[in-house]
């Protein structure tokens, strides 16, 4: 591949998350991000998919939980709509179910103190690996 082929590619993958993470929040639509970026959505799947190893959906899925996991920990008086809200889930049911299929367990019980639990069991995974 071509040195300004690759950092075109690499240009655009930055410019993707860039724009993920400016818009967590919202509802990301991916056919206003390829026409922003004047790449075809195919492309701009394809090339995410080759930077990042994992698609558009799964990363804005990852970083949204991740966001949520942290609020839900530093912000104690957040209320799960609050933090639904600020990730950008389109209801409070959808982030329920998506936030315990990741962490095992309920919003609720990562705040009261299942977030240690879930470190403590990372970590005997790392250990072991």
């Amino acid at each position: 591949m071509k040195k300004s082929t690759y950092e075109k590619r690499a240009k655009i993958a930055n410019d993707v998350m860039n724009y993920v993470y400016k818009f967590i929040d919202t509802n990301i639509n991916i056919d206003e991000l390829s026409l922003e970026l004047n790449v075809s959505k195919f492309h701009l799947h394809r090339i995410f998919k080759d930077e990042f190893g994992k698609n558009i959906y799964e990363s804005i899925k990852s970083i949204r939980l991740q966001k949520a996991s942290n609020l839900l920990i530093t912000n104690k008086y957040s209320t799960i709509s609050t933090i639904v809200n600020q990730c950008g889930y389109s209801s409070q049911s959808s982030f329920i179910k998506t936030f315990k299929e990741r962490f095992e367990m309920t919003p609720k019980e990562w705040k009261n103190g299942g977030y240690k639990e879930y470190s403590n069991k990372i970590l005997k995974q790392s250990q072991r690996a």
